[in-house]
């Protein structure tokens, strides 16, 4: 069985844990306790993308 996050066209969730992190996630398997969905159901470059513009809106470290 090859892995969702390998298969090309796979569609993806981006997640923010608890503690505010952040991860792409197949959208085919069960979100974890915990996590909540932020964006998606999206290809995997548009999640990419979210999550690029949430960096670029962080302000610089000091």
């Amino acid at each position: 069985m090859t892995s969702p996050f390998a298969q090309a066209h796979t569609m993806f969730l981006v997640l923010v844990s608890p503690t505010g992190q952040y991860s792409i996630w197949p959208a085919v398997l069960q979100v974890p306790a915990g996590w909540q969905v932020v964006h998606g159901v999206a290809c995997h470059q548009s999640c990419m993308d979210f999550i690029e513009a949430l960096r670029a809106d962080l302000p610089a470290a000091a």
